[in-house]
């Protein structure tokens, strides 16, 4: 296995890789699908781990981006035989896909988005003629369960998102905010309400479907929502799920978190301490700057007067 890391600047994006371990990787064991289909590949954490798995089972992957970066490119070209790319959005890529039992949904976290993502999967396979596919959904919790975010918001029509900024989110506050997450992001600039977030579009979604469902949420690194029909539940898939919600897995769930906790207490200890040297310096040089303005001018010496000549004898 060749392992492209993306630097750790970038990576603290991929939260849904975080759940490859404990969830994502026994999940796809149980189901052993012939095919999986991934939406959204980020910079290739989770697409590596899936390829490595596919390579060792014989598995397809269909892997959906419109824009891969170069550390995406050079893993797609690690994994020819395990790894088929459309570079292209979701919405356009569905329809002409093979048929995946497992989808990871990892694109756009916006209501119009994923409701279009999950009715096209699920017309793909009553044209297929079979079940549809179990879904893992990222960012079925905050701060994107009940608020939109557009990669491109010129993308959808007005009618089709809401009023947004690129600013910050804090938790328990609807407006955006300067100080906030993730305020790079173009966000909707409220909280809540219809048509508005992740979860609301899982949740109106199976609100319109005549066949049953079943949706489980873990929480933690923006939520993970499995979302399975029940003609899929298998009872040893329901026992696996049923094991990621007693109270060691949640234990371990908070352990994780704890450990990401103190990372970003390390980083931030380590932001702060440039950031006191940084101030230090540049005061320090203020006070040198003030000295020598407020030094007094030095007249410039004047000219050498030559001695006079001596009389001859």
């Amino acid at each position: 296995m060749t392992a492209i890391m993306p630097s750790s600047k970038t990576n603290k994006r991929q939260l849904m890789q975080r759940f490859w371990t404990n969830t994502i990787k026994p999940l796809i064991e149980t189901l052993a699908p012939e095919r999986i289909l991934q939406i959204g590949a980020k910079r290739g954490g989770n697409t590596q781990n899936l390829a490595d798995y596919c390579r060792e089972r014989g598995t397809r992957l269909d892997v959906v981006d419109p824009a891969p970066g170069p550390d995406l490119r050079k893993l797609f070209a690690l994994y020819p035989s395990e790894i088929t790319f459309h570079q292209m959005k979701s919405l356009t890529a569905i329809p002409g896909l093979q048929f995946s039992q497992l989808v990871l949904l990892d694109g756009d976290p916006n209501w119009f988005t994923v409701y279009n993502e999950l009715q096209q999967l699920y017309l793909h396979a009553a044209k297929a003629g079979t079940a549809p596919p179990a879904i893992l959904l990222h960012s079925l919790g905050w701060p994107y369960a009940r608020r939109d975010m557009y990669t491109d918001p010129l993308d959808l029509y007005e009618a089709d998102r809401h009023a947004y900024a690129n600013r910050g989110m804090l938790p328990d506050r609807s407006e955006l905010t300067d100080s906030g997450l993730y305020g790079q992001s173009a966000n909707a600039a409220h909280e809540g309400g219809p048509r508005n977030g992740v979860l609301t579009a899982v949740e109106d979604f199976r609100a319109s479907l005549e066949i049953r469902t079943c949706l489980y949420v873990l929480p933690g690194f923006d939520g993970l929502g499995i979302l399975v029909p029940e003609a899929r539940i298998t009872p040893a898939l329901q026992s696996l799920i049923e094991r990621f919600f007693n109270a060691e897995s949640l234990l371990e769930t908070c352990k994780r978190l704890e450990k990401d906790k103190l990372s970003l207490r390390v980083e931030l200890a380590a932001a702060k301490l440039a950031l006191a040297k940084s101030s230090a310096a540049l005061a320090r040089a203020a006070e040198q700057l003030a000295v020598i303005r407020q030094a007094p001018a030095v007249s410039p010496a004047p000219d050498a007067v030559p001695p006079p000549a001596r009389a001859s004898a």
